[in-house]
């Protein structure tokens, strides 16, 4: 059968107006994504440029990798250090040597203030704009895990207790079952928090309107094929004689009755919060912690 063009453009009309919207949509999203780049890093002088620091040993190679390529965006977009050290040991002594009286839940803010200010981070300057987590999985002497949330500069203004508390949520909403997921929503989400929620968090690969276009335009035609083939040529009368005589039914409602049963729920929880909000803690910059 013969298919004109004008044929052709009525039967792919809204595929073709679909992949357009797509299309659109996908510039748009690099175009967001170009737009998004802060300024040059102005920083000279920090010491390394390595940003993922796994001296606990809880990722692998692979993992650490897709963190560094993250981070690298990341810091790009919020102009800002994004770190992350892993620890399996204990603070006690360290912590303790630098601040006589620290508490164990800010063992980890003495190391993670320490470890950003030594290597010179910071996006701007020397211990400038940024962020670090320091998760320490060893369990101290009073049984608990603690993390802290460090931030310096850009971040420690723009971050209020409330913002601490719920990067810090995400992180341990994944962190016993995926670390890798928990140090990911750190970088996202912090990358998120910085931007004012105008972060595009997804990538795209180039040729993605190219299958899409081909999956829509397969999809159509299936479709429509499949309509054409199983359209109604037959009613009600045509294997009838006569006129065919159609029957009233009414259904009455008469009454209804429910019976309810309350379920308790078990509201409690297995996690324990050991915050300190960066205006409480003994630390020279902000941020706040958690344990498990």
């Amino acid at each position: 059968m013969d298919i004109t063009m004008k044929q052709y453009l009525h039967y792919f009309k809204w595929p073709f107006v679909a992949i357009g919207i797509l299309a659109a949509v996908y510039i748009g999203l690099l175009m967001a994504r170009s737009a998004a780049g802060g300024k040059e890093r102005e920083n000279g002088e920090c010491l390394t440029k390595e940003r993922v620091f796994d001296y606990g040993d809880v990722l692998s190679e692979k993992e650490e990798g897709k963190l560094r390529e993250l981070i690298a965006e990341r810091e790009k977009q919020t102009g800002c250090d994004i770190v992350l050290v892993t620890l399996n040991e204990s603070l006690k002594e360290y912590a303790r040597e630098r601040e006589e009286h620290v508490p164990y839940r800010e063992f980890v803010r003495v190391f993670a203030e320490e470890f950003y200010d030594s290597n010179a981070f910071g996006y701007d300057k020397p211990i400038g704009d940024g962020v670090i987590l320091v998760d320490n999985w060893f369990r101290e002497d009073d049984g608990r895990i603690y993390t802290w949330l460090c931030t310096v500069g850009r971040a420690e203004t723009k971050y209020t207790d409330a913002m601490v508390n719920r990067l810090l949520d995400d992180v341990y909403r994944y962190i016993e079952e995926s670390p890798y997921k928990a140090y990911e929503a750190y970088v996202n989400g912090f990358g998120h928090d910085m931007m004012g929620g105008g972060m595009v968090s997804f990538r795209l690969p180039r040729s993605f309107p190219l299958p899409v276009a081909v999956a829509s335009m397969v999809i159509f035609v299936i479709i429509h094929w499949s309509y054409k083939k199983g359209k109604k040529t037959v009613s009600v009368s045509t294997y009838i004689k006569g006129k065919p005589q159609l029957y009233n039914r009414e259904d009455i409602f008469l009454n209804k009755s429910v019976t309810r049963r309350h379920i308790p729920r078990n509201t409690g929880s297995g996690r324990s919060s050991g915050r300190s909000g960066g205006a409480s803690h003994g630390g020279h910059h902000g941020g706040g912690g958690r344990s498990r």
